[in-house]
């Protein structure tokens, strides 16, 4: 009896709810995951002439509906989600998520959590490394560099040795190094 009372008082409380917010990407926002559609196919070429393919296997996108657990968030927020696979000639190395982003509800700009091989670049306090030009390509005016230094996991997926990877506002990854000094660098984006 005390365990229906329980459920019967959780149902009231939650049928109460109260309201439930929509959160939206801002236009910022839609810059880490506007570059990319399923399909999509980045070649890398290191200084060693060694080739690396990144394929986006999956893109994901979520709008609100108003739907909300009001016993965890009274948002319901906009989500995007991009997959990967890469490879090295025939031999894949891992497949994974590449980029997740939630709308943020306090309707600043949102910060990405970016997967590439070992590093993961995530950051709850919304704070991103300063914006540089590229040294590499003078198209690439808007590039974040994520390292060891600001990556808080560097050690995910097994042992690939990434020290560094750049991302460009609006190109998206354009090129990445490992602890031996090989600096990839992205040649084809198709």
């Amino acid at each position: 009896m005390k365990y229906l009372i329980l459920i019967i008082i959780c149902v009231i409380i939650q049928s109460c709810g109260s309201d439930c917010t929509n959160v939206y990407f801002t236009e910022n926002d839609k810059t880490w995951f506007n570059n990319y559609e399923a399909g999509n196919k980045l070649i890398f070429k290191s200084q060693l002439n060694d080739f690396d393919t990144i394929f986006i296997t999956n893109k994901i996108t979520k709008e609100p509906k108003g739907e909300c657990n009001p016993f965890v968030s009274n948002f319901d927020k906009e989500f995007a989600r991009i997959d990967y696979k890469i490879k090295k000639d025939t031999f894949n190395l891992v497949e994974d998520y590449f980029v997740q982003i939630n709308a943020n509800e306090k309707l600043d700009d949102s910060s990405p959590v970016i997967r590439l091989l070992n590093l993961e670049y995530s950051n709850y306090n919304h704070y991103l490394p300063k914006i540089e030009t590229s040294d590499l390509n003078s198209d690439w005016k808007n590039v974040y560099t994520f390292n060891k230094d600001n990556c808080p996991y560097s050690n995910l997926n097994g042992k690939f040795g990434l020290t560094e990877f750049q991302w460009d506002k609006y190109y998206g990854l354009v090129s990445y190094t490992n602890d031996k000094g090989e600096k990839w660098i992205l040649i084809k984006k198709g």
